[in-house]
């Protein structure tokens, strides 16, 4: 294998020719030399990006690194040679991550790695996953990350908070997966992970409520009832003194219970009965016209019955597990937004009581674009838009998941110093959400299948394909090994 004549060679890529049965698959990654006067023997370090096959067979390389850093040409007629695994490492630059957790499997079957310092803060933070729904593997690969990242020593103590939101997948995820083969438990072995369910997990709102009603009224939970949509400007102002009003009243006793205006409330069905039937007082709403009084009365009460479960004696969310599950799967839309905003509040409580003894959380969201869509939006977009800015600093890491990148938020997307798509649809992969995308690897995301993924990091210069083993740990009820 050589360095190709036409066409010519650049010190950002060159052309690779040679004969059969001598072949270079994508993804490869090969090394040239030559002689540089005054700089001695440069090396060239590159992945194979395209192959073509006519008269003769020919590759594309990208050159991701030159040693010395000398950016020349290679020479046309110099050898190339398949790197071995320790250049690899040394190319893509594994061997000098000092923090780094597996990412999956290189097609040539060396562990690919991120770099812990551009997830956690240190050095950027955020991930973004994109893909076709059911097809990409999204969910499974976040999973798989988060497992890899709590097996690495530096985030041992670090947390994540999943929403699970189809079906109940995510409710076994502390049980080992029956369904798992040899091959893939020996592809845990190479990426020199354990092979098992997650360790501790905790899950949440599937069996009962998740807050008090005396948490609902301190921490002014009530906004999040109507975080399903931009209200007015006069509309918010009455939903602010409405939160106002049932913060003041519980703080003017003490103990579990709620009590407001001198009556015990005992439920969030009693609770809105009393700001409905008194809504032309001034009391909720303090000068907020009869129109807009109306319309957040007709907000509470059709969504009143769709949060009361999630509401009742001695419930406290908390995320002092290293997993938490928060499921959301038979609820409305409305009170998935209700319970994430609820969450996010939490986080940011904790963050603020606990300054920098927090641990770093890891928040798991997908259908990113409905709760931080480009165009539109309301309280929790501004909070989702805030963790993607300040979450560096505050230790709250953002792993968002959707099916068109091109919907959410640029600036929440743009934030994230991760990215990762699976399967795309060929429209999408041309928007300029995927820009970090060669046009060859956005012709192939439409043709990734499911356990595949592309990923980016800023420390590596080009995106890489990776493979990822099938979760060791159940992720429904067939999958139990005890089922």
């Amino acid at each position: 294998m050589r360095v190709a004549e036409t066409p010519a060679s650049t010190a950002l890529e060159y052309t690779v020719e040679m004969t059969l049965p001598d072949e270079l698959p994508l993804d490869e990654v090969v090394c040239c030399a030559r002689e540089v006067e005054g700089h001695g023997r440069v090396r060239f370090y590159g992945v194979v990006d395209s192959a073509e096959m006519s008269t003769v067979y020919s590759a594309r390389v990208k050159i991701i690194r030159i040693f010395p850093e000398v950016f020349v040409p290679p020479e046309p007629g110099t050898r190339v040679w398949r790197s071995n695994a320790e250049n690899v490492a040394w190319a893509l630059h594994f061997a000098g991550m000092k923090r780094k957790f597996a990412a999956g499997m290189l097609a040539n079957g060396q562990p690919a790695y991120f770099n812990l310092d551009f997830l956690c803060g240190e050095k950027g933070a955020h991930l973004n996953i994109a893909g076709i729904s059911g097809v990409a593997t999204k969910t499974s690969y976040a999973l798989f990350l988060l497992y890899s990242m709590f097996h690495c020593p530096e985030a041992a103590d670090s947390r994540a908070i999943l929403f699970n939101v189809k079906g109940d997948d995510l409710l076994y995820l502390d049980k080992p997966n029956a369904s798992l083969g040899e091959q893939s438990r020996l592809i845990y072995e190479e990426l020199g992970l354990p092979c098992g369910p997650f360790p501790e997990v905790a899950y949440h709102g599937n069996q009962g409520g998740m807050w008090n009603l005396r948490q609902f009224a301190e921490r002014e939970l009530v906004r999040f009832l109507f975080s399903d949509e931009d209200p007015s400007g006069s509309q918010e102002f009455a939903i602010d003194n409405l939160a106002w009003v049932l913060k003041s009243e519980a703080a003017k006793t003490l103990g579990p219970e709620l009590v407001v205006l001198g009556e015990t409330v005992t439920s969030l069905a009693q609770l809105s009965g009393m700001i409905c039937d008194s809504a032309k007082e001034a009391v909720w709403f303090e000068k907020a016209s009869y129109n807009t009084r109306m319309a957040i009365v007709r907000r509470l009460r059709g969504i009143t019955p769709q949060v009361e479960a999630l509401l009742g004696p001695g419930q406290s969310f908390d995320y002092e597990s290293q997993l938490n599950v928060v499921d959301l799967h038979l609820l409305t839309e409305k009170a998935r937004a209700f319970v994430v905003g609820s969450v996010l509040k939490s986080l940011f409580e904790g963050r603020e009581k606990l300054g920098d003894k927090h641990p770093t959380v890891f928040l798991v969201l997908d259908e990113l674009n409905k709760y931080a869509p480009r165009e539109g939006g309301g309280r929790i977009r501004q909070m989702l838009l805030d963790v993607a800015e300040r979450g560096r600093s505050l230790g709250i890491v953002l792993v968002g998941a959707e099916q068109t990148a091109s919907a959410v938020e640029e600036r929440v997307v743009g934030n994230a110093a991760l990215r990762v798509v699976g399967r795309l649809e060929s429209g999408e992969s041309l928007k300029d959400a995927y820009g970090w995308l060669s046009a060859g690897l956005r012709r192939r995301a439409t043709l990734l299948q499911p356990g595949t993924m592309v990923v980016s990091q800023p420390q590596v210069p080009v995106p890489l394909v990776v493979r990822f083993p099938f979760p060791a740990w159940a992720t429904r009820r067939s999958e139990v090994e005890s089922a």
